[in-house]
């Protein structure tokens, strides 16, 4: 069985920022959903509506239907994930699989979809006929697909904190103080903040000094933009009264390990205030990670690359802009799939948009640890064409 999806080539859909639609026929009482497998065709119909403002390209996707030539069966199946029918995905993959297929990419999409549903017996079954009809090792269980399916239990816990740019910054710290201390460790966002008064800084320092005596991890959005703004503040204000943003654009110094930086600014205080300036403490920068307000927390950006996790959907996709953010201080992106669990379908057209727009800027891009059900989804919209593809190793 196959699904048409009719007059779409790969080239035509990676450069547009759209989400796109496959229809077919409806079930019964106009479920979007599919009913049955018979007649040879497929329902998938994205649950995405116009709804969410696309942040990265400035407006909302259109939702577009296209017609295309019949997807191969891996890649249909692939399509059929993305769109959340994974019970449609899963008896295609059986049925390959019942039928003694040789290929072994539909047994490791179904094992792969197993995990993705939490179906560890039928996983540890199928993976011991895999291991003796293939004579290799199969996955194992223990891998991030793992986790139990969370696709409408809402946000997931993330240490992201937006610190805002309004007034009541001072409870907004205590605010900070409680959740960083709550979730042991902190990613704060200070790109909002367009001025902030003495006892602000000052209670911000605090806080951020007993972070660090008590070795909590600290990372910043924005933190250039933020140091930027402490430097106009003491510029303009020189008075003993702005000791205290002096203080906490110490703090972000040693926190940046920008040293030189320090060292200039103590210069200057002890000539200014006639004080003994601050010393210089190192203070152990945790490897970065990226979180995205609305989903969760993700791995660190290590070797394997800038780490995408949970589903991305039209509402929920700022994994995607920071992404962005991180690709532009790279001259070679790597993009760490393994925590990846789905790409929603009404999102895949902003996931393609963002990769474009990394490539457009000269950058090399690396996708690494992708999975099974990902790879023929990517494969089908040509990503091979400006990024290279690696699969997960079982």
């Amino acid at each position: 069985m196959m699904m048409k999806i009719c007059n779409f080539s790969p080239s035509t859909f990676l450069w547009a920022p759209v989400a796109f639609s496959i229809f077919n026929k409806t079930g019964p009482g106009g479920d979007s959903k599919p009913s049955s497998l018979e007649s040879g065709k497929t329902i998938v119909r994205p649950d995405g509506e116009k709804t969410a403002a696309a942040r990265i390209g400035g407006a909302a996707p259109e939702m577009m239907a296209y017609d295309v030539e019949q997807l191969p069966l891996l890649q249909e199946v692939a399509v059929l994930c993305a769109a959340d029918h994974l019970d449609a995905a899963q008896m295609l993959l059986r049925q390959s699989v019942q039928d003694k297929t040789n290929n072994p990419q539909s047994w490791l999409m179904l094992l792969d979809l197993y995990k993705l549903r939490g179906l560890k017996r039928d996983f540890e079954d199928l993976a011991m006929t895999y291991t003796v009809k293939f004579e290799r090792s199969p996955p194992t269980w223990s891998q991030q697909l793992t986790q139990p399916d969370t696709r409408k239990e809402g946000r997931q816990t993330s240490d992201f904190y937006a610190l805002p740019g309004k007034d009541g910054l001072l409870a907004e710290i205590k605010k900070l103080t409680d959740f960083a201390t709550n979730l042991g460790s902190v990613r704060i966002d200070v790109g909002k903040i367009k001025a902030i008064v003495p006892e602000e800084a000052g209670a911000l320092a605090s806080a951020l000094h007993d972070f660090r005596k008590r070795a909590l991890p600290v990372r910043f959005n924005n933190a250039n933009q933020f140091i930027e703004l402490l430097k106009k503040g003491i510029s303009e204000h020189p008075s003993k009264d702005y000791a205290n943003v002096w203080v906490l654009l110490f703090e972000l110094y040693q926190r940046q390990g920008m040293q030189t930086e320090f060292e200039d600014l103590g210069l200057e205080y002890a000539m200014g205030y006639e004080m003994s300036p601050p010393s210089w403490e190192a203070v152990a920068v945790p490897p970065p990670e990226q979180d995205n307000e609305a989903g969760g927390k993700t791995a660190p950006v290590a070797a394997a690359g800038f780490a995408l996790r949970g589903v991305i959907t039209l509402d929920d996709h700022n994994q995607l802009e920071l992404l962005l953010n991180h690709a532009a201080g790279q001259k070679e992106v790597h993009i760490n799939m393994a925590g990846l669990r789905r790409i929603d379908f009404s999102a895949v057209g902003l996931f393609f948009d963002t990769l474009g727009k990394i490539h457009h800027a000269g950058k090399k891009i690396v996708l690494v640890d992708i999975n099974e059900l990902l790879f023929p989804l990517l494969e089908a919209f040509g990503a091979s064409r400006f990024a290279v593809l690696l699969r997960h190793k079982a």
